[in-house]
């Protein structure tokens, strides 16, 4: 009886480790930050949105006022290493305060969503911008969106 309780811990064991070991966290990450302009002006109420499709991860973040970003989510700052295409869509996140909006009304004391982005970098399988990311530290990726 002792041994076979013995196996089932091991066993217990053995698997908290493998997925442990195979956490997100254990993806060499790199960091992501940049500014999104049109026509030189800063891209506000926007999301920016990195898509990896062959490697299966993506991950969005609100533009500041001055249109600058920094990826970070749940699974830590930065993106995994990979090649990501890159979207710039009108939208945002609530703010801190922000009431959420019943049902058949309008948001109250919100900012609008942005409305000059060209449509072509609303998705990533419409837009031609894209960033290779690597591990560690990478040049800001800035995007110049053209009309």
């Amino acid at each position: 009886m002792r041994l076979r309780r013995f196996h089932g811990y091991t066993v217990l064991i053995a698997l908290i480790g493998l997925i442990a070991g195979c956490s997100p966290t254990s993806i060499p990450r790199g960091v992501v930050k940049g500014r999104v302009t049109l026509k030189g002006q800063p891209i506000t109420g926007a999301m920016i949105h990195f898509e990896d499709r062959s490697g299966g991860f993506e991950a969005r973040v609100a533009l500041d006022d001055n249109g600058n970003y920094v990826m970070k989510n749940g699974d830590g700052d930065g993106l995994p290493a990979g090649t990501y295409q890159v979207a710039v869509a009108p939208g945002r996140v609530m703010e801190p305060g922000e009431e959420v909006p019943l049902a058949g009304q309008g948001p109250k004391n919100r900012r609008p969503a942005a409305t000059n982005i060209p449509k072509k970098y609303h998705a990533t399988k419409d837009t031609d911008l894209s960033a290779e990311v690597k591990a560690g530290n990478n040049l800001a990726f800035d995007f110049e969106l053209k009309p």
